[in-house]
């Protein structure tokens, strides 16, 4: 039997998030695969996920209680981790983020790059951030690296020159609440036709070229709102901007909430719009082509990667391009019905089962067993 040890940094890092949610889905499900079980050591956490996921644990969930808890949270399982992780003897060691790591034990060690933003957007990091340091680091040390995708991997050997062989492509997956049906009765969340975006909004992001489009074209702005879900409430700048346009603050409006009230507004949403100028992978697209969303997104990067040909793409440095996407898509009713065909069709072929497959695939050609690829648990 074959143990594989998931370790702190993910979950003393995030209280949500997608790095912590991801390693919860695959750790589950490669706990399930013939020949192995799966731990997670992380002696003090604050992750919501965590508490929930189906594996075995070495974890103390201790909410914050002073600013920068996670620091003392971090200097604590940095200590520890090492010492619990050698006492159960691993077969792998799966490291969930890029702090060095002290390996008190011969078991190889894999490391899943998600994104290259540090490296690539350097400028919107401060002069003390050493993510990027830490990453060469522990990618060098590392004896295998999982991409989320090709254009990541790409990135992996272009800017750290890291051997193609040393790279496996594990491609995320979603969670079937966006895949469900409305419940009965379920209202829309606005009367108002609207126009969906989600997630952080700063720098690379992009969303100001998305209220620039809306401002700018008399057709959406007069038959649709502008719906951002998650993240911080607006900034000053971003109000201000709304102001010059002469957008209504009415008419553009934050929303956060659970997965089900993200689900509810991906399927009452005319359109949703990704205009981000880099991603290592990219859910929001995924979660909405589920959804049955019509999906119009930027072509860089690894979206294209996930969309197919299922989405509207545009240049996200050009307002007319987005503007132009967003009126075909959001006005015409025979294009958006055949985006959201094949958005729902394009979904299918990522899962979190699929991912987890690839994954035990990586672990075992690693491990020198690369059958069990056979026997691994498969997706769609």
């Amino acid at each position: 039997m074959s143990l594989v040890v998931y370790d702190y940094q993910a979950f003393s890092l995030q209280e949500f998030g997608g790095v912590s949610r991801y390693i919860c889905e695959i750790a589950s499900r490669v706990g399930k695969a013939p020949g192995f079980d799966t731990r997670v050591i992380a002696p003090i956490h604050y992750n919501k996920y965590l508490p929930a996921c189906d594996v075995a644990k070495t974890a103390w969930y201790l909410p914050p209680v002073f600013d920068r808890s996670h620091r003392l949270y971090r200097s604590v399982n940095r200590a520890l981790s090492p010492l619990l992780i050698s006492a159960v003897s691993p077969t792998l060691i799966h490291s969930t983020y890029y702090t060095p790591q002290v390996n008190r034990t011969h078991a190889p060690v894999f490391i899943t790059a998600h994104d290259m933003i540090h490296e690539l957007f350097s400028e919107q990091f401060g002069a003390k951030d050493r993510t990027s340091q830490e990453k060469r680091v522990s990618l060098s040390q590392a004896d295998h690296i999982l991409s989320n995708s090709q254009s990541t991997a790409n990135d992996l050997m272009r800017l750290f020159n890291v051997p193609r062989e040393k790279i496996s492509i594990t491609h995320l997956g979603y969670s079937e609440i966006f895949a469900d049906a409305a419940p009965d009765g379920e209202t829309a969340p606005r009367q108002q036709p609207y126009i969906l975006y989600v997630g952080q909004r700063a720098g690379y992001k992009n969303f100001e070229l998305v209220l620039r489009a809306l401002g700018s074209s008399c057709a959406l702005a007069s038959a649709f709102d502008l719906m951002a879900f998650g993240g911080p409430a607006f900034t000053d700048v971003e109000i201000d901007l709304m102001r010059k346009l002469k957008l209504k603050t009415s008419q553009v409006f934050h929303r956060s909430g659970s997965d089900a009230a993200l689900a509810r507004a991906y399927r009452h949403a005319r359109v949703f719009v990704y205009p981000s100028n880099y991603e290592g992978f990219g859910v929001p697209p995924l979660e909405a082509m589920a959804s049955g969303c019509a999906v119009v997104c930027s072509n860089s990067s690894s979206i294209p990667e996930v969309v197919g040909p299922a989405a509207r793409l545009f240049d996200p440095n050009e307002l007319d391009s987005l503007r132009s996407a967003l009126e075909e898509v959001a006005l015409n009713n025979d294009v958006n019905a055949s985006l959201v065909a094949a958005g729902r069709s394009r979904a299918r072929v990522f899962s979190w089962d699929r991912c987890a497959a690839e994954t035990v695939a990586a672990y075992q050609r690693v491990l020198g067993r690369p059958d069990a690829w056979e026997k691994a648990p498969k997706g769609a």
